[in-house]
């Protein structure tokens, strides 16, 4: 494990999401491990001080590599949700993991805004936005909406989005719910 790199990939991290392996924090998290249980069987010296200094190096590494993540997860949904522009670059360079906790992340503040906004619970919100079935231009999770104000945004699939009035696009059913849910747009029923 490189910690220069790591070093790189955390100051780069603070301008945008940057690319990483699914399996970098379980990395990192397993040479914390290994170096403590090294350091259990060293004797005093230059090597016990050698470990400690790669030991703190690395935990601050994986906790500032986090915060910065997952702060800009935080602000992108916060965005989405409210229906404005995150400026968040790199979303599309989220892992599975971060994808997951992003969809989980919405679907939480979407319901909370329902509730205190509207006084709606979780089992009375229906779902605004069916996915369109899959078919041969659409990928399933992909919504059809007439947009009805101008709205520009990088939508979860990684694309920035530069929407105007009367527009007709498929969009991310989280996007295309975010917009009918601000009332900047209106699903578009697909016969078939």
């Amino acid at each position: 494990m490189d910690i220069e790199e790591l070093m790189i990939l955390v100051e780069k991290s603070r301008k945008s999401i940057q690319v990483i392996e699914e399996t970098l924090f379980d990395e990192i998290r397993d040479r914390i491990r290994e170096l403590e249980e090294i350091r259990k069987n060293v004797e005093l010296g230059e090597e016990i001080l050698r470990i400690d200094d790669e030991l703190r190096t690395l935990r601050r590494i994986q906790r500032k590599l986090f915060e910065e993540r997952v702060g800009k997860i935080i602000r992108a949904v916060w965005a989405e949700v409210c229906g404005t522009v995150s400026g968040i670059e790199g979303l599309e360079n989220l892992t599975e993991k971060e994808k997951l906790f992003y969809r989980d992340l919405y679907s939480l503040i979407s319901s909370f805004k329902d509730k205190v906004l509207f006084g709606l619970e979780k089992a009375e919100v229906k779902e605004l936005v069916e996915p369109v079935e899959a078919g041969e231009k659409l990928e399933t999770g992909y919504v059809v909406v007439r947009v009805l104000d101008n709205a520009e945004f990088e939508g979860i699939d990684g694309k920035t989005y530069k929407l105007r009035k009367e527009d007709v696009v498929a969009l991310p059913s989280l996007n295309a719910n975010a917009l009918i849910k601000g009332g900047l747009a209106e699903i578009i029923e697909i016969k078939r």
